[in-house]
């Protein structure tokens, strides 16, 4: 089942990504940091990535992940599946 999360930056975020077309794994969350905004949604740790602010992550590589998490400023949008 997807969903959406909206984090209201400024970042840091509050989660770690494991996985990426490097890896040939899909790009999932490998940790929430305790009091984060990423725990104060309803991310969970295992939730596959399947958007990063609208950009689909089935052709992403790990760091490209990581950059485009960085580069959103003020709100990150993702869109998760459980």
């Amino acid at each position: 089942m997807a969903y959406s999360v909206t984090l209201n930056g400024p970042g840091p975020w509050g989660f770690r990504l494991q996985g990426g077309k490097d890896f040939n794994m899909p790009l999932t969350i490998s940790r929430i940091t305790p009091g984060s905004k990423a725990a104060q949604s309803q991310m969970n740790q295992g939730d596959l990535v399947v958007a990063i602010d609208g950009v689909n992550t089935d052709s992403m590589t790990h760091l490209e992940a990581q950059n485009k998490i960085k580069s959103a400023s003020l709100n990150l949008s993702l869109t998760l599946q459980k």
